[in-house]
């Protein structure tokens, strides 16, 4: 490990993992469980670096450039050493990969955006999103060597905000999205896409409601990320074929994400995506947008 690489990895440890979470459980897991993973998997020791580097980028803006450059760098390094043993999730390395996909969704929200340039690279603005969902495969297939692993207490936590959340499923569905069901049922002729599209306008409700009761200071990065792993793969296919009707659905989650501006990974990042789901849409489905658009303030 050279100079350069200890600076950042003491940067990622007194700074960068303060910045991942806001509860003092968790920000201790960053800082020190997560990098004792990384010295026996290099691919995480790159990851925990890369981001470490795109924090610099933002905190030294005359540094920016140079910062960015040593996150590609060091990201795509870890990218083409994990690649291999993606397809063969085990005890072994299952915590290891877990933590990389983690750092990588971070990274991907966290790295300089072109603007109006969404999904003009297709895989560069929704890698994020297949690599969050594909955590649920990782969970899956690794359960139990996972939770009673150094990580344990972050799923323990988690695992008590889904029930809570869960808890909420009786709450009434706010007035904007009942507004956007009637939409749907008026224009969704296929019975089980309609179903696909309002189950996850229901999960979706669960969140709103849980943003509502503890308020948006109390919000961690799972009260909001909690819904891309909910929503089934019909969904998420739709999203992927670009269907206006789940593009407008996702748009709605830009208002979630927008509780997570607290981060600076996430700051502009549901102005990011709301505009680019705006210029994609035709006339009709933009109208869809208005409520939305509102909440993060982004006027086209």
């Amino acid at each position: 490990m050279g100079m350069a690489e200890m600076a950042l990895l003491h940067h990622f440890s007194t700074s960068t993992c303060y910045t991942v979470s806001r509860n003092p459980i968790l920000q201790t897991i960053w800082q020190i469980r997560i990098p004792q993973v990384s010295f026996s998997s290099p691919f995480v020791f790159r990851a925990i670096i890369a981001l470490s580097a795109l924090h610099l980028a933002h905190v030294k803006p005359e540094f920016h450039d140079h910062y960015v450059s040593q996150a590609e760098l060091h990201h795509n390094t870890a990218l083409q050493m994990v690649s291999a043993i993606l397809p063969d999730v085990n005890k072994e390395n299952c915590q290891s990969i877990y933590v990389f996909s983690i750092l990588t969704c971070i990274i991907s929200c966290a790295k300089p955006r072109i603007k109006q340039d969404f999904w003009a690279n297709r895989d560069r603005d929704i890698e994020w999103l297949n690599l969050f969902r594909g955590t649920i495969h990782i969970l899956a297939s690794a359960d139990r060597y996972l939770k009673t692993g150094p990580l344990a207490p972050m799923f323990e936590m988690g695992h008590r905000r889904k029930l809570a959340r869960d808890a909420r499923s009786a709450t009434a569905t706010p007035p904007f999205l009942l507004v956007l069901k009637q939409l749907l049922q008026d224009t969704v002729h296929d019975p089980s896409e309609l179903q696909c599209y309002h189950d996850s306008i229901d999960d979706m409700a669960m969140s709103f409601a849980t943003v509502s009761e503890i308020g948006s200071h109390n919000c961690e990065t799972s009260d909001i990320f909690i819904w891309l792993l909910r929503v089934s793969d019909q969904y998420f296919g739709y999203f992927q074929q670009r269907a206006p009707e789940a593009m407008v659905i996702f748009a709605y989650f830009c208002v979630l994400m927008k509780e997570m501006e607290w981060a600076w990974w996430m700051q502009g990042f549901s102005v990011h995506t709301i505009s680019g789901i705006y210029y994609i849409l035709g006339e009709e489905h933009r109208c869809w947008l208005q409520w939305p658009l509102q909440q993060v303030g982004w006027v086209p």
